[in-house]
């Protein structure tokens, strides 16, 4: 006895619809699940006198990086620029793809203790940002010997 198959049309539908989406909704998630998700990507460790940053900042301009702390909080943000158009031969370059990510981007990070500002120190080279951030002097860690 033969199988009876019921025929359903968007069987073909959703094949088409897949090969012909898939390509723009791969790119899609691979911008938002960790290409770039506008969050500066950063390294963070720590002593009993202070705290290091590590912020991978690709392609910004030292002048356009900010750091700023207040107390506990260290807030670093920096703005992306697009580059313009070049003209060539007849006219402007016509952009076909533009993958590298653009405008600000922000990351703030709360300390258990507080930092000391006026001894933090910031180096940028190579797309890097490197911070020493003291620790107060109340906030360090004092170890009492036991008698």
């Amino acid at each position: 006895m033969a199988n009876v198959v019921r025929y359903d049309p968007f069987d073909l539908l959703e094949g088409v619809m897949k090969s012909v989406l898939r390509p723009g909704y791969e790119a899609a998630q691979t911008r938002q699940s960790g290409a770039w998700n506008a969050a500066i990507p950063i390294d963070v460790t720590e002593n009993d006198r202070a705290y290091y940053v590590l912020a991978d900042l690709p392609g910004v301009n030292k002048e356009d990086v900010n750091v700023s702390i207040v107390g506990n909080q260290l807030t670093l943000s920096a703005e992306i620029k697009q580059e313009k158009a070049v003209e060539q031969g007849q006219g402007k370059e016509t952009v076909l793809v533009t993958e590298r990510p653009t405008g600000t981007l922000a990351r703030t990070v709360q300390f258990a203790a507080d930092i000391d500002d006026a001894k933090a120190e910031a180096q940028y080279r190579d797309g890097v940002l490197r911070l020493t951030l003291p620790k107060k002097e109340s906030a360090q860690v004092k170890r009492l010997s036991i008698h």
